[in-house]
């Protein structure tokens, strides 16, 4: 006869916790669609398809000043702020008064393709926020990410509290500490594919005092082109694209910007998906700098390319949300 197995810890029932997680993430909404019915329908109004009817609205057009929350999760973008709102809520039911939470504490890291990062909780209103939690009430914190890489993330939240049991007199009879742990997976995926090329200009020759009345510095010069791709799924407002040049190079503009003194004053280019924005700099070998020119000349030597610097991109979407995108160093080409 075989001999019966013992019971583990494991095989028991679990109870169900005391507090439950939502985790919901903020995002801008969104300008409501509406689908005008045709002007030649005499049958039924113009209006009776309108999302916001009303004396001034615009029978025919496609948007309504009405704004929609997000039906879905939507999509994230490399270089924008993911933000979320955790709710730890007390779940237990109003006819239960044995028992009680205090000790409520979230914590969040998120676990990117290449490390773990602890992320700091902001609370979700004003008012002070006590660890003990009523019935149906709930502790909210506010988690921000920048998001810098991509593929998958891991949003990987924790929830401790200590469920007491109410004896007598409304006093605490005993306690325990609870804990669970809950993971949430997203694709961070590229809003701007950049594709940069460096193409060597002929050097500019200036007179050099120190060498005689016949010496010449010969000053590097290049030309960096950037194509920028929108690659997501909405519209795109390029508010600046900027070149950190590296030392001893300086660096000129030659976009929409480059004919303003206030960069602010022109008319920022748009890019529907798929579309490309052609963007150009002029890098040039800034005269009499020394700071940067050794290192400068060792990477000839070496490998005979340059570093130039790192392309700084900045965008809006459509309702306003903020990306930001820096390139790592680029290099110009491989002297032959």
């Amino acid at each position: 006869m075989a001999r019966p197995r013992a019971a583990s810890g494991a095989d028991a029932p679990k109870e169900p916790h005391a507090v439950s997680l939502k985790v919901l993430r903020l995002s801008r909404p969104s300008l409501s669609y509406q689908s005008p019915l045709p002007a030649a329908n005499t049958k039924i109004s113009p209006k009776a398809s309108l999302s916001y009817p009303s004396a001034d609205s615009d029978d025919q057009f496609i948007l309504t000043p009405i704004l929609t929350l997000p039906p879905a999760f939507g999509s994230v973008y490399v270089g924008e702020t993911f933000a979320c709102t955790l709710s730890a809520n007390n779940e237990i039911s109003p006819d239960d008064t044995g028992r009680a939470v205090t000790s409520v504490r979230i914590v969040a890291e998120m676990q990117t393709p290449s490390s773990v990062a602890t992320l700091d909780l902001d609370p979700a209103s004003d008012t002070a926020q006590t660890d003990g939690l009523d019935i149906a009430e709930s502790l909210q914190k506010i988690v921000r990410y920048d998001l810098k890489e991509e593929g998958n993330h891991i949003l990987a939240v924790s929830v401790s509290y200590t469920e007491n049991r109410i004896g007598e007199n409304a006093h605490v009879a005993s306690g325990r500490v609870r804990t669970f742990r809950k993971l949430y997976q997203f694709v961070a995926q590229p809003c701007l594919s950049v594709r940069t090329k460096a193409s060597e200009l002929p050097p500019l020759e200036v007179d050099n005092k120190s060498l005689g009345p016949y010496g010449k510095t010969r000053l590097l010069r290049f030309a960096l082109e950037a194509q920028l791709e929108n690659v997501g799924d909405g519209a795109v407002v390029v508010k600046q694209t900027r070149l950190n040049p590296k030392p001893p190079f300086k660096c000129q503009s030659l976009n929409w910007d480059a004919t303003t003194s206030d960069p602010t004053a022109s008319e920022p280019p748009t890019l529907n998906p798929r579309d490309v924005l052609q963007v150009a700099f002029l890098i040039e070998q800034e005269e009499g700098r020394t700071e940067g020119l050794e290192a400068l000349q060792k990477d000839l030597r070496r490998d005979g390319r340059a570093t130039l610097g790192q392309l700084s991109i900045e965008w809006r979407g459509a309702m306003g949300d903020k990306g930001f995108l820096t390139t790592g160093n680029l290099m110009s080409r491989k002297r032959t």
